[in-house]
């Protein structure tokens, strides 16, 4: 009976330390989609600003490079054909 109890409370050590391990990664996980969040809302106000430049008739300012970047980029890749 003392060995059951044991080993009882020595599977609940175990499985309150995998529970604190699991939520520790889920926290990790949640705080790295947060960051990209962040990321891909301050590129989108990047472009939204960029497009009230170009309605206005002003060249925005980091356009002209993303372009030729993306030139390059297209120009690298092999054809299909």
């Amino acid at each position: 009976m003392k060995a059951k109890l044991e080993r009882s409370r020595q599977s609940a050590r175990e499985c309150r330390a995998r529970k604190k391990l699991r939520y520790q990664y889920l926290e990790e996980l949640v705080a790295d989609r947060e960051k990209a969040v962040i990321a891909l809302r301050k590129e989108l106000e990047m472009y939204r600003q960029w497009t009230l430049e170009l309605d206005s008739g002003q060249v925005p300012e980091g356009l002209q490079a993303m372009l030729e970047e993306f030139g390059s980029l297209k120009r690298e890749q092999p054809n299909s054909n």
